[in-house]
């Protein structure tokens, strides 16, 4: 073969195979890009069970600060369990016209639920300021992204209740959220449900309906109540749900 050629065939081979790895780092990058995209959040905790739900709360509650940089509230997670007593149930019930309670309208086991207790800087983990000022809202987006990221990573979690200190009656408000009514919000990324890198205190309105709409009826006064053969039941009221 005539040399020239033998080089033009060389540098045509070199050519293509420089071309065809530019394309392939080309490939890589849009795969890797659109996988980044599209991957339901870049961290998950890398451990099961309460030390996984640890890992969630210990991310997440940092980042949900006040007006003076602060850190929110605190937040414990712990099995369905009160006093020492198992939490056999989480009972919904509702007060009649007459001011009578009915029978419960909603009886859930508490097998595969996660307790997350948000505990705030003042006595008995009540917040600081009143409910409005600290951002009601912001508190149930806490308690829907600590839920979102418990239903996506953590097995055996079906069920997450938060438990709230609140300041205008000094009583306890519970965000009760199911996994099987938030599949939606599992199947996209979470920046399609919660777009802001840094939660709002309760004054951005670029989450505000989606977080209604998630949490606001299924905000809860929240109370125990013993059983007689010694467990326990959550009591939720459906009479007194919070407003936003």
């Amino acid at each position: 073969m005539d040399p020239k050629h033998q080089f033009r065939l060389a540098y045509g081979i070199l050519a293509l195979a420089f071309w065809l790895s530019i394309a392939g780092f080309i490939v890589l990058l849009t795969r890797q890009q659109h996988e980044a995209q599209t991957r339901w959040s870049a961290w998950k905790p890398a451990a099961q069970g309460l030390l996984g739900a640890h890992q969630i709360a210990q991310r997440l509650a940092p980042t949900y600060r006040s007006d003076n940089g602060t850190q929110l509230v605190a937040v414990q997670e712990a099995l369905p369990y009160y006093n020492g007593y198992r939490v056999a149930a989480i009972g919904v019930r509702r007060l009649n016209q007459d001011g009578q309670l009915d029978p419960y309208v909603g009886l859930f086991g508490t097998n595969k639920t996660l307790v997350y207790s948000f505990c705030g800087l003042q006595a008995s983990c009540s917040l600081e300021g009143t409910t409005s000022s600290v951002g009601e809202r912001t508190l149930r987006r806490e308690a829907l992204e600590l839920s979102l990221y418990a239903f996506k990573s953590l097995k055996n979690v079906d069920q997450v209740v938060s438990l709230v200190q609140t300041v205008k009656d000094g009583g306890t408000s519970a965000i009760f959220l199911r996994k099987r009514d938030l599949k939606p919000e599992l199947e996209h990324p979470l920046r399609t449900t919660l777009p802001l890198r840094t939660p709002p205190l309760g004054r951005d309105r670029r989450e505000a309906a989606v977080i209604d709409a998630l949490t606001l009826r299924n905000t809860f006064p929240a109370h125990y109540e013993a059983l007689p053969g010694g467990d326990a039941i959550l009591v939720l009221d459906v009479a007194a749900q919070g407003g936003s």
